[in-house]
């Protein structure tokens, strides 16, 4: 029944942008992991195609990661038009306030990271991205993703700051995260 419903929660966040000319052959499977309960603990690494990882701990419901930044984990797809529309806004952002944070892209799709590091590339786009089954459990462990593009903002200590749905204004995020690195 878990399954069932995992693959209904996939099959629909997909369809949330999706511009219906994406093959099912895109969506990539879950890790067996994130078939977690609500209150269990965890802890894990979500891999960055740069070769680094970031470690995720969950643990009491608290949820931590090994950064030493404030970190904006912004979920997307390589064909999700309103993912690809704010690269050039969180660019900008990443570039402003680099020395005390961090945009960590977290793919949400079954690419290598071959294809990543060619997106990556073609987008010009400056923050790390992670990529792996493991960035599924991460957005179960942070709330889940309804849609995309989804992010998650944390400050330094881990604490969550706010979390947004679809696009949202530079100046709006900018202002969160003057909250998240103060």
């Amino acid at each position: 029944m878990k399954k069932i419903f995992l693959l209904s929660f996939i099959i629909c966040f997909f369809i949330a942008c999706s511009d219906n000319k994406q093959d099912s052959d895109d969506n990539a499977s879950i890790d067996s992991q994130a078939n977690l309960e609500q209150g269990d603990d965890v802890d894990f690494n979500i891999q960055l195609i740069d070769g680094n990882s970031i470690f995720v701990k969950k643990n009491d419901g608290k949820i931590t990661f090994d950064n030493d930044k404030a970190t904006l984990f912004v979920f997307f797809t390589t064909w999700c038009t309103p993912c690809i529309a704010e690269i050039p806004h969180l660019n900008k952002l990443q570039e402003k306030y680099k020395d005390d944070f961090n945009i960590v892209g977290v793919l949400l799709e079954d690419k290598s990271d071959e294809e990543i590091k060619a997106f990556k590339e073609k987008n010009k786009i400056i923050y790390e991205i992670a990529n792996g089954e493991n960035n599924y459990l991460l957005a179960k462990i942070l709330g889940g993703v309804d849609g995309i593009p989804t992010m998650f903002l944390y400050d330094k200590n881990s604490q969550l700051i706010n979390e947004y749905l679809g696009l949202i204004p530079e100046e709006m995020l900018e202002i969160d995260i003057q909250k998240a690195i103060s």
